[in-house]
């Protein structure tokens, strides 16, 4: 049996402890990632927080934010289906989605803690 099957043989046996039969290259492998997607989430992170400092990023910020997070998301309007209505709600979730997450990179690369979203 290779390591791969025995892996996957013993994972029900209990909790997390079966990972660590993993071969080493692949432990070496997943830490390295690991530590590519963290370097490179706090460099995203501060480029949006410089960007947040600057005149210009500021306006625009405020902009996509006056246009995604402070608008309604759901509303019932006269005349429209209910599936055009559950369409038009989950795009605009979907456009807040997204200016949360720039928002919260901003509060990261400033230091800063964020709450989770709730959705």
């Amino acid at each position: 049996m290779t390591d791969f099957e025995n892996l996957i043989q013993n994972a029900p046996s209990g909790g997390w402890e079966w990972f660590d039969g993993a071969d080493e290259k692949i432990k070496k492998a997943l830490e390295l990632s690991e530590a590519k997607e963290t370097e490179d989430r706090a460099a995203i992170a501060s480029a949006w927080a410089q960007f947040a400092e600057t005149p210009g990023g500021r306006k625009a910020l405020e902009n996509l934010f006056a246009n995604t997070l402070y608008r309604t998301v759901f509303f019932v309007s006269l005349g429209l289906d209910m599936q055009s209505m559950a369409t038009f709600g989950a795009f605009r979730e979907g456009q807040n989605a997204v200016a949360h997450m720039i928002a919260s990179a901003i509060a990261e690369g400033r230091g800063e803690t964020t709450k989770p979203r709730d959705v």
